[in-house]
Order: C-alpha cells, then sequence, then structure tokens
C-alpha cells in the first residue's frame, strides 16, 4: 500500500472552501431546484435496471469494507489492511449514526411516494422538512446512500488513491442511479455527499494523529 499524504486539515482554506460550497450547493438546489428536477425525472425517466444497480452502488462498497475488515483476521494480510480497516470501521459506525440522527433532524418528505402512501410531491405536491417527525415518509433528508457511498469511497480513496477512477465512478454511480430512479431530491444527495466525506475526513485525520504521536512517543 502506498504512503498516504498528509490529508488537508478540516480548517485549511482548501477545505473550508469545499465545504462551504457543497452546502451552499445543498441549500440552493432544496430552495430552487429539487421541485423542478423531481417532476423532470417523474415525466421522463424511465425505471430500468442499469438505474436501479447504479443506485445499489453502496452496497457494493460496504462488501469491499467487509472483505477489507475481515482480512484483518489472517496475519498475512493484517499489517497490510489493519490501518484502512480501522479508518472504515470507525466511518461505518459514524456514518451510521449520523445517517439516522440527520434524517431524525430533518424530517424531509420524499419527491415520491413508495410505502404506506407517505407524502410526496409527486402524488401530493407536499414537499417540506418537519424535524423530528417519526416515521419513514420523513426520511429523505440526507440520502444515506450518498453518506455511506462518499463516506467509503473517500476512505477507500485516501488509503488506496492508485484505483482514484473506481471511487470516482462509484460517487457519480449513486447520484446518477438515485436521481434516475426519482428515489431522492438533487438536495438530498448533495447533503449526504457533503456529510459522508466530512465524516470521512474527520476519521482519517483523528486516526492518522494518533498513529503519529503513537509513532514519537
Amino acid at each position: 500500500m502506498p504512503a498516504q499524504v498528509r490529508p488537508e486539515s478540516l480548517s485549511s482554506m482548501k477545505s473550508l472552501l469545499y465545504y462551504s460550497l457543497a452546502i451552499t450547493a445543498t441549500i440552493f438546489s432544496a430552495l430552487f431546484l429539487d421541485r423542478n428536477i423531481a417532476e423532470f425525472m417523474h415525466l421522463h425517466s424511465q425505471a430500468n435496471s442499469l438505474l436501479k444497480l447504479l443506485s445499489q452502488t453502496p452496497l457494493l462498497l460496504e462488501i469491499l469494507a467487509g472483505l477489507a475488515i475481515l482480512s484483518c483476521t489472517f496475519k498475512l494480510w493484517r499489517v497490510k489492511s489493519l490501518k484502512l480497516a480501522v479508518d472504515l470501521t470507525i466511518t461505518l459506525i459514524l456514518a451510521s449514526i449520523t445517517r439516522v440522527s440527520a434524517k431524525y433532524l430533518f424530517g424531509r418528505t420524499w419527491p415520491e411516494t413508495w410505502v404506506n402512501d407517505n407524502p410526496s410531491w409527486i402524488t401530493d405536491r407536499i414537499e417540506g422538512f418537519h424535524p423530528f417527525a417519526e416515521g419513514l415518509a420523513y426520511n429523505s433528508f440526507p440520502s444515506g446512500h450518498a453518506l455511506f457511498t462518499f463516506a467509503l469511497a473517500t476512505t477507500f480513496w485516501y488509503h488506496l488513491p492508485r484505483y482514484r477512477p473506481l471511487w470516482i465512478a462509484a460517487m457519480c454511480a449513486v447520484f446518477i442511479g438515485q436521481l434516475g430512479q426519482n428515489y431522492h431530491y438533487l438536495g438530498d444527495l448533495l447533503a449526504g455527499a457533503t456529510l459522508g466525506t466530512f465524516i470521512a475526513h474527520m476519521v482519517i485525520i483523528a486516526t492518522q494523529s494518533r498513529r503519529s504521536r503513537r509513532a514519537k512517543a
């Protein structure tokens, strides 16, 4: 595994600019783009097996993460994959907590009606945020699929940069699949992508800092 470069500090100008732009894009999309995009996708998109496959991108990354973590049970692979496995484990835990908490906190309705006649923009002309509302009907924001995809892909990208095209493809695929199926608003996906990247970023910085301190001790 190649040596990793030092990750950008959360307070660096590059990081601040990236997260500021990502948050701005999310808010702009939620206010001005999401409803129109949902209507367009409802009218013009046709569900197919390819889009459905792309929408399940996080499953592929979760399988890869599971294999990386399980590889640590074998002495031959433990040294090579331990750092990656630790970062993936922490990232998965934090991503799971964030996904559930954020959906409950924002309580956004879905673009389409999926289960139990949930209120939606396409069917009921209802779109909004209802903080702390309970039930799957209010779980659209942020996209858990985008959150997990970007969290895991960012972690893999840091540890295995030679496969960068694969990680970028995964990030693009989840947007194409989720939007193509009209599963989520664009703003949901942008929010999930931002949170996922942020979680992985924090984990990488924290674990690398701890490893550096232990190496100097």
